[in-house]
């Protein structure tokens, strides 16, 4: 019993440091307006389970599987990121890939190269990513699929035309 009441007092002590005075909510609304004492801290999740991830909310736009708000661990990487998002579509245009931050209320935009990093071995060069960034990855007008499409319905359509001729 003594022992359960001393592991119950140390549970509050670590509760009341990591979520009382530490601005970090295990449910926070979407609008952390009234956190602004604590903004860098209210953009932190924790994650329950066994390995207590402190998790950060960042959206990803365009030419993914799965666009849209991800929930990724602190420290995740701009690759990491996008495959968390299901990874690029067919199209994807990863050498032009934007990564919007806002930075003490101003906008800061980043065009990163993820094609030539990914090819050369330079992740070190990607950028950290942070709470509430927004990174969009664009389309391709033209798609080495859609060229390939294209000449198909041609060809068919010259087959058809020869075969009605002969």
């Amino acid at each position: 019993m003594r022992m359960a009441k001393g592991i119950l007092s140390a549970w509050f002590t670590l509760y009341l440091i990591f979520f009382g005075f530490g601005g970090i909510s295990l449910a926070q609304s979407e609008d952390d307006s009234s956190y602004q004492g604590y903004k860098a801290a209210s953009q932190y999740y924790l994650e329950r389970g066994m390995e207590n991830k402190l998790m950060m909310k960042v959206n990803v736009w365009g030419a993914v599987q799965k666009p849209g708000s991800q929930y990724v661990p602190d420290g995740t990487d701009l690759i990491s990121v996008i495959s968390a998002a299901g990874g690029p579509i067919e199209g994807a245009k990863l050498s032009k890939v934007r990564l919007v931050r806002n930075f003490d209320g101003e906008k800061h935009n980043m065009v990163i190269n993820v094609r030539r990093c990914l090819k050369k071995g330079e992740l070190e060069l990607l950028p950290e990513i942070k709470p509430g960034d927004t990174i969009i990855v664009p389309r391709s007008n033209v798609s080495f699929g859609k060229f390939i499409n294209v000449i198909y319905h041609i060809a068919v359509i010259a087959s058809v035309v020869t075969l009605m001729t002969d």
